[in-house]
């Protein structure tokens, strides 16, 4: 039996590219280096294997910060180079056996001028999609290229997000319209929570891409992933303005269910107070007779309940005209 070398290293798996960008998965008997004799490389990396940390760590290729990136635990995004190469961690929506999921995951690359490689500790939607793009035949020109394409499936993945989060702020705005508000706060508070992360992922993404592309610090950086990084800029901004634009939906919806709600608070205190106000006087009339003392009258009559009662009736009618009278009633 050939020995599988690709899981003896903890790496996931690995494709060559030629010359012209067409993929070819490198068999898992064959150990792949960074430095290819032609054309370049994608590796990627379980980062929870052992080792793989020791392999990563092993790849003098890789500058020290670059290195201890890739080994570290850190969940933040950011991105980092040198004069050949860029190295960060992104955000990215996880993926369980049948689909993605809510979860966001990490991803560590770095991006050389004949490899590009990535790790992660889940599995995650993005890579699944570039892989199955190169099974099917989709060509690469570059690792710059290459890390562009996943940047473009996890955007990919967010506008998704954001597209059935709109379609959600619809129904709900049509539940509201309606008055019907049995689970609208909560599916509002759903709404807002997802909108929340998603943004926070894009702003993440925007404030890096912005500051490599566009500042003094990033002109040192290899001149094809600055290139990338202005286009994956533009796509991060647009996107950042839709997610705005459900945030302030959902903020709007909520204020809205806030305010119906509060209305129906107030009609339902208002019909008991009209309630508690007309059966005010019948009470204190009954609770004058119930008293047992001398000198009640129509105690001995057998009337005298009949008499009582129409005497509330009458303490309730009179309390409704006089309601009716001062405008607490009709209004």
């Amino acid at each position: 039996m050939l020995p599988d070398l690709h899981s003896q290293t903890g790496i996931v798996w690995a494709y060559r590219f030629t010359a012209d960008g067409t993929p070819t998965l490198i068999p898992r008997d064959e150990a792949p280096t960074l430095a290819p004799e032609d054309g370049f490389v994608w590796l990627h990396l379980d980062l929870v294997h052992t080792r793989a940390q020791a392999w990563i760590d092993e790849r003098k290729e890789l500058p020290p910060a670059a290195r201890e990136l890739l080994l570290s635990r850190e969940t933040h995004q950011r991105l980092d180079h040198s004069a050949s190469l860029v190295w960060g961690i992104a955000h990215d929506l996880t993926r369980d056996i049948v689909d993605r999921t809510d979860t966001v995951g990490t991803l560590a690359w770095a991006v050389g001028e004949r490899f590009l490689l990535t790790g992660r500790r889940e599995a995650l939607q993005s890579v699944r999609k570039a892989v199955e793009a190169l099974n099917a035949g989709e060509q690469i020109g570059s690792p710059a290229e290459l890390f562009e394409h996943l940047i473009e499936y996890l955007i990919d993945d967010v506008t998704d997000a954001v597209v059935r989060l709109s379609d959600e702020t619809d129904s709900i705005e049509d539940q509201i319209l309606l008055d019907r508000l049995e689970d609208g706060p909560q599916r509002v508070g759903s709404v807002r929570r997802s909108a929340v992360q998603l943004h926070r992922q894009l702003a993440g993404l925007h404030l890096l891409f912005r500051r490599f592309a566009e500042t003094p610090s990033g002109r040192s950086a290899p001149e094809t992933v600055r290139a990338a990084a202005l286009r994956l800029l533009l796509r991060v901004d647009t996107l950042r303005q839709d997610i705005q634009s459900v945030q302030d939906r959902a903020r709007l919806l909520q204020d809205e269910i806030a305010v119906r709600s509060a209305n129906q608070t107030n009609r339902q205190l208002y019909t008991l107070s009209i309630l508690t106000a007309l059966f005010l006087p019948a009470t204190f009339i009954t609770g004058l007779f119930g008293i047992n003392v001398k000198g009640l009258p129509w105690v001995e009559w057998d009337l005298g309940a009949g008499l009582v009662t129409l005497a509330c009736l009458g303490a309730s009618l009179l309390t409704l005209f006089l309601l009716r009278r001062r405008g607490v009633i009709g209004r």
